[in-house]
């Protein structure tokens, strides 16, 4: 008979959890680092900075924030960061794009217990009635197997990375491409050259924050991208959509403030002759790089600016040590183009 005593407690004040929390996180670095644990299983989205910036983004706003904690003999051993609307509950970075998973550096028996007890706690409290999206968690997380040995359904997607510190050199790396994604990038730039187009890479962060202007044409762009991703033809009408969700994202967007917020947040800007032809949003935490939001401008698709500014973009991350690039959640080929790796993914949406 085990004797260890659980206690789960849900607190919805994230500055009361802030010593236990940043003990989970040094307790993360110091396993990341000797290799015990995959980045995957605790990257930036589960540190006490991230999700304190996110708790006060959220407040008093689309949810509120709880964090369920679970302690083992009086030591915290599991966060689990949630928002709750209503009769819906997702995960706190949910609204994020990215790889999702509790606050949990350990893995081992005590712990599994613990993390058991944890999903019964979830069923009972969010089963019948609620809409639940714990979504994109490592489907091999101790998170991920518990839920599914509990009798959780799981629909599972792609997650892919470039493990930078694979190669001794950004040459090692570009000459690891295949064949025809080679051809298209030298044909790229051949086109910038004949056409005498000249492009620039610009990385902004807090301390060099980026316009409000840049900010609107960068958010617009994502948004008009988004409509060809969901497969929506392109009128005045939703253009006039796009520009309004634009300046609305520069103005009060929560990956706009953690731009000027967090020491973390990157924002690289791929420009054709100083205009925007593409970007994308990284986050850069412990030698690894997280990008949740990606967009290029379909005009200049001749000269291929997603993937020239992504290898434009690794070449600078190597040059600063970052050892590992996530392109986070979604099947997109061009993850595969660049020499990503598959990492699978698991979403419950019902606890029943």
């Amino acid at each position: 008979m085990n004797e260890n005593d659980i206690l789960i407690e849900v607190q919805e004040n994230i500055e009361a959890l802030r010593s236990v929390w940043k003990q989970l996180d040094a307790k993360a670095m110091q396993l990341l680092k000797s290799g015990e644990l995959q980045y995957i299983n605790y990257s930036f989205y589960q540190t006490y900075e991230w999700n304190e910036f996110l708790a006060h983004s959220y407040r008093h706003s689309v949810g509120n924030p709880q964090f369920v904690t679970v302690a083992v003999d009086g030591e915290t051993r599991i966060i689990l960061p949630l928002l709750v609307k209503k009769h819906k509950v997702s995960i706190l970075s949910g609204r994020i794009a990215g790889i999702l998973n509790a606050v949990c550096p350990y893995n081992d028996e005590t712990t599994s217990m613990a993390m058991s007890e944890l999903v019964a706690f979830l069923k009972h409290r969010f089963g019948k009635g609620w809409k639940v999206q714990l979504a994109s968690m490592p489907r091999h997380s101790l998170m991920m197997e518990t839920m599914v040995k509990r009798g959780s359904s799981c629909s599972e997607r792609g997650s892919y990375h470039v493990p930078l510190n694979a190669f001794g050199s950004y040459d090692d790396y570009i000459s690891s491409l295949g064949k025809n994604i080679y051809k298209n990038i030298r044909k790229s730039y051949n086109h910038l050259k004949s056409d005498n187009k000249e492009m620039k890479l610009d990385v902004y962060d807090c301390e060099n924050s980026p316009s409000r202007q840049l900010l609107r044409q960068v958010w617009t762009l994502y948004f008009r991208r988004k409509l060809a991703w969901k497969h929506k033809s392109h009128s005045w009408l939703r253009e006039i959509i796009c520009k309004a969700r634009g300046c609305w994202f520069a103005a009060r967007g929560r990956q706009t403030k953690s731009m000027f917020l967090l020491k973390e947040s990157r924002l690289f800007v791929f420009t054709i002759n100083g205009e925007l032809a593409a970007f994308m949003h990284v986050y850069i935490h412990e030698g690894h790089a997280l990008m949740p939001k990606l967009a290029i401008d379909m005009s200049y698709s001749r000269y291929s600016p997603g993937i020239i500014m992504l290898l434009e973009s690794l070449k600078l991350l190597m040059e600063q040590g970052v050892a590992d690039f996530d392109m986070c959640r979604g099947d997109e080929r061009y993850k595969m183009e660049v020499g990503g790796l598959m990492e699978p993914l698991g979403s419950v949406s019902n606890l029943c």
